[in-house]
């Protein structure tokens, strides 16, 4: 395969600044082979963020991405301190109130539809690189890389399920079977010829723009639209994909022992043979002040 063009992909909101300049950082230090780095943030911190922008970053407003209809405003349930993605047109569409999660997925569902390059990896604003990763890597002879892991999605879990059905419905696929293979994860990589035939699919499917179609569901996994639309509607092959259900981040959740990040001399301790990244949710409660010293002592 020739070389194909890359963009590092990353959404965020001014709660998590600090944490995404922390990740440009380790871009910058450790990552090479990607045309851009794009942050996708909500309009009113287009301003917070624009000190991050450079030769090979850019800082993209929400309306560039999703139509105007649909907008942020603040939250009346929590007197401000949240905001909730409406408005008039939103409401005549059906479209329920949606949190910033939602929000977050729809920009990363938009940004290859407006992006040039022809490869999209997302990295979480709350991720840091920690050795060095060529994207390039991310391609060989028989695609580019998805990340699958098989089996990983049980009768048992709830969430996920939803996930799984809203896919296939507005996939025009049928009812998913469990066990179902897992598409979420930190650093996966899309093409952006399959997320313009994913769309295309969706509304064609579904008689609405994309948008409207996805955000009509208050429950909706961006990754389970990708993996099911190119595994279960195009083929891996046909859609230029090779599986791998090796992680190359490894992710501290809240339920994780995250207190021996208090004990480590370095993140090598803990890192795995083919894992390039590490994420620490911003809801852990790790100081900010440790991950740069983590991070610095690599």
């Amino acid at each position: 395969m020739s070389s194909l063009s890359v963009a590092i992909a990353t959404p965020s909101y001014s709660g998590d600044f600090e944490r995404c300049r922390l990740l440009c950082a380790s871009i910058d230090r450790f990552v090479s082979g990607h045309a851009m780095h794009y942050l996708l943030v909500e309009d009113r911190d287009l301003k917070l963020f624009a000190p991050l922008a450079g030769p090979r970053r850019q800082v993209i407003p929400e309306s560039a991405l999703l139509p105007r209809w649909l907008s942020s405003w603040p939250d009346p349930l929590s007197l401000g301190r949240r905001r909730v993605w409406t408005g008039p047109g939103a409401l005549m569409r059906g479209i329920p109130p949606l949190r910033g999660w939602h929000a977050q997925q729809l920009r990363k569902l938009a940004l290859p539809l407006k992006a040039s390059e022809e490869i999209t990896l997302f990295a979480d604003s709350d991720m840091i690189f920690l050795r060095p990763f060529d994207v390039a890597s991310l391609s060989r002879a028989d695609g580019v890389r998805l990340y699958r892991k098989p089996g990983g999605i049980t009768q048992e879990m709830e969430r996920h399920r939803g996930w799984c059905e809203v896919a296939s419905r507005l996939l025009g696929l049928p009812e998913p079977a469990f066990p179902s293979a897992d598409y979420i994860n930190n650093l996966v990589s899309w093409r952006r010829d399959n997320v313009v035939a994913m769309m295309a699919r969706i509304e064609q499917q579904s008689g609405r723009d994309w948008v409207s179609a996805i955000a009509a569901n208050r429950q909706f996994s961006e990754y389970m639209f990708y993996g099911y639309f190119v595994e279960r509607v195009r083929g891996l092959a046909e859609a230029d994909h090779w599986p791998e259900a090796l992680e190359l981040c490894k992710v501290y959740w809240v339920d994780e022992d995250v207190g021996g990040i208090a004990g480590l001399r370095s993140f090598e301790e803990v890192l795995g043979p083919s894992q390039v990244a590490v994420g620490v949710q911003s809801f852990t409660g790790v100081p900010l002040d440790r991950l740069w010293a983590l991070f610095e002592a690599q």
